[in-house]
């Protein structure tokens, strides 16, 4: 009788194995057939095959580090000419010719997000420039923010920039002890990076650099590691399914400590700039009438509180510090990599900064003007950028069916732009996988496509930080370059030893090591 039973309970248990896979079989039929439309102008774009329900996944997520090598081979099989593939039941269409590019971002047609950029208001609960999909609250606190980003603001916090940067020397002096080692750089500028976007934006000294704990960094980072986690783990890009992880209540708990901190900054700052109000004369106090102060990001979005909510102050906020001192941090690592790994590069930067600081003052601040005369050094950085952009794919919607070259592109379709695919087209750079800082030069510039070459996205969602990120990145590049001298590492001797991943950031899968040694 007991064998009976456990046959029944047996079956019934295979029965209800199968008709699950019945069930889930069904339900993909029906989408399917929902998207008829839309699969019959799919199956007029070129691609790789996609598998039954998952689509490309297996051939595009072999593991996060496959992703990016994985994406410019299908970019060379396909020649940089649009072709389309599956994920689960989503179309997506990957474009890496300039034109088609420059079609997609200026189109007002692709303006919105989805995945992954959905999972990222999700685990770090914002909804800022990044992930705004409603265009009027879009453009409006872009708006708002570029008053941060104006030259004459910039150049006020030139000091800030540079003062985040000794400190960073310092560290390095410290580690280097007066003789050669092999440091893994971008630990160092990830801290750099975060403190100097705090004082900037926040007005806050996080003091990351002298290993302080504090409560926003150390939000950013777990909340980092539960996106790429989500990412990489793509059942749980479902929110549902995510709920169910035992990594949900640690996102919870990030969110709320990250979220809590800006609040009370934000009524803190609120209260101090209404004390200062009331003790100021004709506009400014004695004491800050002889020179202009940095405006701090915060400050701005306090003065336009009658247009922004609290909520959406908070947003901006971190998402403007999230992504700031992220993107900076992987450029500035991988512009001393690049300099290491070129030694005949790296000494025509330090002879233009000699040339620059030849006043009798080498460890003197730089000015404005000292910056702009960094014109190799700002060719060196771009060149960085076009073989490793930070930010190596941007992904757009179609709402309404459009032509893209000469295949029209149904509704719902995921646009994935390869900008590390893009960058390295041949139709738009001769030896495209080499470091050559000439590739930069004005006249080569002005024969290029003007959207081959997009380390800030480009169109009507461009990085609104770029002229920010340059300043900061000539400031930290030239305060390091002139004290100390960077070789390749034995843990990486040549770029190509160097691993990379990426989530939506580039990521260093084993490091980014640089041997480092003081000049004198």
């Amino acid at each position: 009788m007991v064998l009976v039973l456990q046959q029944i309970h047996d079956m019934s248990y295979f029965y209800s194995i199968i008709l699950t896979i019945v069930l889930v079989i069904s339900i993909v039929i029906l989408l399917r057939k929902k998207k008829l439309r839309q699969f019959t102008l799919a199956a007029q774009i070129p691609g790789p095959k996609g598998h039954f329900i998952v689509g490309s996944l297996t051939i595009l997520i072999r593991r996060q580090i496959k992703f990016i090598k994985n994406l410019k081979q299908l970019c060379k099989k396909y020649k940089h000419s649009l072709f389309k593939f599956w994920f689960f039941n989503k179309l997506v269409v990957c474009v890496s010719n300039a034109d088609d590019v420059e079609e997609v971002m200026n189109s007002l047609n692709c303006f919105q997000k989805n995945i992954p950029y959905s999972i990222i208001e999700d685990v770090f609960s914002i909804k800022g420039l990044i992930t705004n999909n409603n265009i009027h609250d879009y453009k409006r606190n872009r708006k708002i923010i570029n008053q941060w980003l104006k030259y004459s603001n910039l150049k006020s916090l030139i000091t800030l920039f540079y003062e985040e940067s000794r400190i960073l020397e310092h560290i390095l002096s410290e580690k280097s002890k007066r003789k050669s080692m092999e440091l893994e750089i971008s630990q160092f500028f990830e801290l750099a990076s975060i403190d100097t976007i705090g004082r900037t934006a926040l007005g806050e000294e996080f003091n990351s650099q002298n290993k302080e704990n504090h409560d926003f960094r150390n939000s950013y980072a777990r909340l980092a590691e539960i996106y790429a986690y989500r990412l990489s783990n793509p059942w749980f890009l479902s929110s549902s399914l995510f709920s169910l992880s035992s990594k949900k209540h640690e996102q919870r708990n990030s969110q709320h400590l990250m979220h809590e901190y800006v609040n009370d900054l934000i009524q803190k700052k609120k209260v101090a700039l209404n004390e200062k109000a009331k003790s100021t004369i004709n506009g400014c106090r004695d004491e800050d009438c002889s020179y202009q102060k940095p405006k701090y990001l915060i400050e701005i979005l306090l003065a336009n509180e009658h247009q922004v909510t609290h909520k959406e102050m908070k947003d901006e906020l971190i998402t403007i510090i999230s992504a700031g001192h992220e993107t900076t941090a992987k450029a500035n690592s991988l512009v001393i990599f690049m300099l290491a790994h070129h030694q005949d590069v790296q000494q025509n930067v330090y002879q233009e900064l000699n040339s620059i600081f030849s006043d009798g003052d080498f460890n003197r601040p730089p000015t404005y003007e000292d910056l702009q005369k960094m014109e190799y050094l700002e060719r060196v950085i771009k060149e960085t950028m076009r073989l490793y952009p930070a930010i190596p794919i941007v992904l757009r919607q179609v709402q309404n069916e459009m032509m893209i070259g000469e295949y029209l592109i149904p509704a719902d379709t995921i646009i994935l732009i390869p900008i590390y695919c893009l960058h390295s087209n041949p139709h738009s750079y001769k030896d495209p996988d080499q470091f050559n800082p000439d590739n930069f030069l004005p006249d080569v510039c002005r024969s290029r496509h003007p959207y081959a070459y997009i380390p800030f996205s480009g169109g009507t969602r461009n990085c609104i930080g770029m002229k920010y990120a340059m300043l900061q990145m000539k400031i930290a590049i030239s305060t390091l370059v002139r004290s100390y001298r960077f070789s390749p590492s034995k843990k990486c001797p040549t770029p190509k030893d160097l691993k990379l991943s990426c989530t939506i950031a580039l990521e260093f899968s084993n490091g980014c090591y640089v041997k480092i040694e003081p000049r004198s």
